[in-house]
């Protein structure tokens, strides 16, 4: 017998097992050795990173990068020519001073944008005594109707000039007649209904812009009635202004009282919007008072009047005679051409003065 005997041949079952063991250790160190791969040029590319980032900060120790995030900006741009970085600037609030004295510098600024050049009006006040008077059963039935005494209305603006004009009781029927004839546009007319048509302010509008309206509301005769308050702009200069229109309580009783509340508003009214926007303000009426509506709202309001008086050291009325409607504005104007027309009395078209004068605004 040889003494190399053969073996006997291994079954196949074992043969099988022993060829997968080793298929499956083959795939083990190939993934393991693709990982060690992989791991090191993440290594190399994140130590690439690292250095551009610390060149670009002058050495300043920086966190370092994820791989991913190296690859990427690898990619985009290569280490010779590093994406520069930007460093996060803080954000600080500026003082409270500051910004006030900004917005000083913003309002300064729009104040020297403002018109200043001084313009010219004439302006007036008329109560045109309302139709409803001098209808039947009205207390002034000895006057022409309405119809009439219209034109006669319209005549005395064409004839004083004016420019504006505050009337008072005035009905929508005479209101249609003295827009017609004048061709002077009315506000707020009839804006406010049928029964407020009472205070229109008449203006010109070929040589006054409309800007804005609103009201202050008074008792007049035991019942709230609105005043207008009528803002323009002169087209030739740019310059703006208010035109201010109330009719207070006439008689006396509780009407005196009414009529001193009535005047306590129209003084803060005209106040405020001294205050808040700086205009000139022109006030009208028919005031239902003569001393007593320029000692209690000339002074407190810096009004001037064209017909003269002064409180510098003490109340000082206008000389007599003073009616009972007024034309005045606030102190940046000075007066000319003041015209106490008593023709409307006389001829039976109200009876009311007709009062005019010429404003002259710096």
């Amino acid at each position: 017998m040889s003494r190399h005997a053969h073996r006997a041949p291994q079954p196949a079952g074992r043969r099988l097992t022993t060829l997968l063991t080793i298929l499956i250790v083959a795939s083990l160190g190939t993934a393991v050795f693709a990982a060690i791969r992989l791991s090191g040029s993440g290594d190399e590319t994140t130590t690439d990173g690292a250095r551009v980032a610390a060149a670009d900060l002058g050495g300043a120790r920086t966190k370092t990068p994820a791989a991913g995030a190296s690859r990427a900006a690898a990619s985009i741009a290569p280490a010779s020519d590093p994406q520069p970085v930007v460093q996060a600037r803080t954000l600080v609030k500026k003082p409270q001073v500051e910004l006030v004295r900004k917005a000083a510098q913003r309002t300064a600024r729009k104040a020297e944008e403002e018109p200043t050049a001084p313009f010219d009006l004439t302006i007036g006040t008329f109560n045109v005594l309302g139709s409803q008077h001098t209808g039947p059963g009205g207390e002034r039935s000895r006057y022409p109707a309405a119809a009439t005494r219209s034109v006669g209305a319209a005549n005395l603006m064409i004839r004083h000039g004016v420019d504006i004009v505050g009337t008072q009781e005035t009905q929508p029927d005479q209101l249609a007649a003295l827009t017609s004839r004048t061709g002077l546009t009315a506000w707020p007319g009839t804006a406010w209904g049928s029964t407020e048509t009472d205070n229109s302010i008449l203006y010109d509008a070929s040589r006054f812009t409309f800007v804005s309206g609103s009201s202050f509301t008074i008792t007049f005769m035991s019942h709230p009635h609105p005043q207008p308050i009528l803002r323009l702009e002169d087209n030739a200069t740019g310059r703006e202004f208010y035109v201010v229109n109330t009719h207070p309580s006439a008689g006396a009783g509780r009407y005196t009282a009414e009529r001193q509340r009535g005047r306590a508003s129209l003084v803060a009214v005209v106040n405020n919007l001294r205050a808040e926007s700086g205009l000139p303000v022109f006030v009208t009426g028919d005031m239902n008072d003569r001393e007593l509506f320029y000692c209690n709202v000339v002074p407190q309001a810096s009004l001037t009047a064209p017909n003269g008086g002064s409180y510098a050291s003490g109340c000082v009325p206008p000389r007599s005679p003073i009616p009972v409607d007024w034309v005045v504005g606030s102190s940046e104007i000075s007066w000319s051409g003041y015209w106490r027309d008593t023709s409307p009395v006389t001829n039976r078209i109200s009876d009311h003065y007709f009062i005019s004068a010429t404003a002259h605004v710096e």
